[in-house]
């Protein structure tokens, strides 16, 4: 059973993944202080649930960002062990895959598709 890949669409995909976050100024605008709202207390609430979901927004930002990151990194690793790959050394290429599912999502390494 043959197996047939393309090493630079991998290494072509890490790229592009990569460049997903690249642009922040939208997460960078949430990250300004916003001037307060009135001094009634709804208005008080209302800033702190504002303030609490957009420090969210950012966070997740942040997030994506080092998953997105760590993905680009990984597929360039798989791209270059495809590309020196054989029967012999197939072992190696399960060594990258080998809880890349973990890593992204912490998921369970079984949920990796190998062949």
């Amino acid at each position: 059973m043959a197996t047939e890949f393309d090493a630079e669409a991998i290494a072509t995909a890490g790229w592009n993944i990569g460049r997903l976050m690249d642009d922040q100024s939208a997460f960078e605008a949430l990250k300004r202080p916003w001037a307060p709202a009135e001094k009634f207390t709804i208005a008080g609430r209302l800033d702190r649930v504002v303030d609490d979901r957009r420090n969210a927004v950012v966070a997740h930002a942040d997030q994506l960002r080092i998953a997105f990151d760590e993905m680009e990194t990984k597929l360039n690793d798989i791209s270059e062990r495809f590309k020196t790959t054989d029967g012999r050394n197939a072992d190696e290429i399960q060594k990258v895959i080998a809880g890349l599912d973990r890593s992204t999502r912490g998921g369970d390494s079984n949920d990796v598709i190998t062949t």
